[in-house]
């Protein structure tokens, strides 16, 4: 009975073998037009930006001349480009453990259900739906040189006012921390989820095994939410490389390009210094980073992830 279970096991697995190119030839063409819209909007963007690196152009566009890699040795050679590169390695070292750790919070203080849970998750939650300029022009207001409410805040604790945005020891800081912020509604929802997807009955033999709540977290929670938690820290850690909007909009790279960081700097050369190759050429180092980084993440951390 068992040989002819597993044969017939074995007949359907190969009738669904023969059935699999007929079955992609029916989807492909309800796919075409994401696979269209993905080449037009993803693809091609990269290959021309690719392509314009490769090349010198007037002002105006409308002659190219062959470089090669000049743009990039250009790039490399700028000492701008490297105090931009230098930080975007501050911003991201301010944001990326911030973000995990208040996010982490939050979900812990979310992911079991008590009275008045549900008010808590909005509240944590909320950041996640607010726009990027709208978060910023209300960033600006409270941290506002001024009137802001921040600087009134400290004024009636008694503490002298602090020049937030203005000032260029305190202006990347401060965007660390209202980039921080801005994430830590979709880490939180992230790590929620991977929060209760661990069984409660794990939970209750640590328990009953004497572990404390401490003991609990580091030995049971923290291990099973290491691929959540692996996830989480790689997608962070990309997006404060790449954070533009509360910077355009509250800074501007400023004051004295302390807010300079590397895809602001992209910006800068592109549509205010007319140097759309080499901002090109500086827009793939970003790209090639990236791509080194997230290797290099799961390099290090990959292995250490504990997969139930």
């Amino acid at each position: 009975m068992e040989a002819k279970g597993e044969e017939r096991r074995f007949g359907l697995w190969r009738k669904a073998q023969r059935g699999a190119p007929r079955a992609a030839l029916e989807a492909l063409p309800f796919l075409l037009p994401a696979y269209g819209l993905f080449l037009l909007f993803m693809v091609l963007p990269v290959v021309e930006a690719l392509w314009l690196s490769l090349h010198q152009e007037n002002l105006f566009g409308r002659g190219r001349e062959w470089v090669g890699l000049g743009n990039y040795l250009e790039a490399l050679a700028r000492p701008e480009f490297w105090r931009s590169a230098w930080l975007t390695l501050k911003f991201a070292l301010i944001v990326a453990p911030l973000e995990l750790l208040l996010g982490l919070l939050a979900a812990l203080l979310v992911y079991r259900a008590y009275p008045g849970v549900a008010l808590f998750r909005t509240l944590f939650f909320l950041t996640t739906a607010v726009p990027t300029a709208v978060a910023a022009v209300a960033w600006g207001w409270f941290l506002h040189p001024v009137g802001g409410y921040a600087n009134r805040l400290l004024a009636a604790l008694g503490l002298p006012p602090q020049p937030w945005l203005t000032s260029p020891e305190l202006a990347l800081p401060t965007l660390a921390v209202v980039t921080a912020w801005a994430g830590v509604g979709f880490t939180a929802i992230l790590l929620t989820a991977g929060l209760q997807s661990i069984p409660e009955e794990v939970l209750e033999a640590a328990t009953v095994d004497g572990a404390g709540p401490w003991t609990r977290f580091w030995r049971v929670i923290l291990p099973l939410l290491s691929p959540t938690l692996f996830l989480v820290g790689l997608l962070v850690v990309l997006k404060s490389l790449t954070a533009f909007g509360q910077i355009h909009l509250l800074t501007r790279g400023g004051p004295a390009e302390s807010s300079m960081v590397w895809i602001y700097r992209v910006y800068q050369d592109a549509f205010f210094n007319f140097q759309v190759p080499l901002a090109a050429a500086e827009a793939l180092l970003l790209f090639l980073v990236l791509l080194l980084l997230a290797a290099l993440q799961f390099w290090l951390l990959g292995r250490r992830v504990h997969y139930a």
